[in-house]
């Protein structure tokens, strides 16, 4: 029997400030493509920077989108091989895989803060936002997976993880 347990009020929080940020940014993409379009369309003119906009919020939309589908365990996996190790070779992989990511990731947070210290004195040609902006989506992605993926083992060490990275945290 799966016990479903409520999440908690700063975790729902966070996920509603997230999943509204995630709906604003589409929002403001969908508008302002369409209104580019229309206006390029009749009046053969355009609202100048709506690129940059555009550009910005699809990179902060990804970037948000992968930390919940990271919370949700909802990335693809591709286990195929795995499933069918013995149980303890199983448990190697999925360790190994967890050090891959981890390394994957400190690459990622190092990267993204050396192109936001570029990036911050850069401004982008129209609107004038420091380009830093885009690296900085990087940089939140990167930590808050690496901190998920710190928890993750830390409960798996405890023995209240998930047996397979499949399977979900309700499960």
């Amino acid at each position: 029997m799966t016990k479903i347990t409520p999440e908690k009020p700063r975790a729902s929080l966070l996920r509603h400030a997230a999943e509204g940020m995630l709906a604003l940014s589409m929002f403001g993409m969908v508008c302002a493509v369409f209104l580019n379009v229309v206006l390029r369309y009749l009046f053969n003119t355009g609202i100048s920077g709506y690129e940059e906009i555009a550009r910005l919020l699809f990179v902060w939309l990804v970037c948000v989108g992968s930390i919940l589908a990271t919370v949700d365990r909802e990335h693809l996996v591709f286990d195929l091989l795995i499933n069918r190790l013995p149980r303890k070779l199983q448990y190697i992989c999925r360790w190994i895989g967890r050090g891959l990511i981890a390394w994957i990731l400190g690459l990622l947070i190092l990267g993204a803060w050396e192109q936001i210290q570029v990036g911050i004195y850069s401004r982008s040609p129209v609107l004038g936002y420091p380009l830093g902006l885009t690296a900085a989506a990087i940089l939140l992605m990167a930590a808050c997976m690496l901190i998920l993926l710190i928890v993750e083992c830390w409960k798996d060490l405890r023995g209240i993880a998930p047996t397979s990275p499949t399977s979900h945290p309700s499960e």
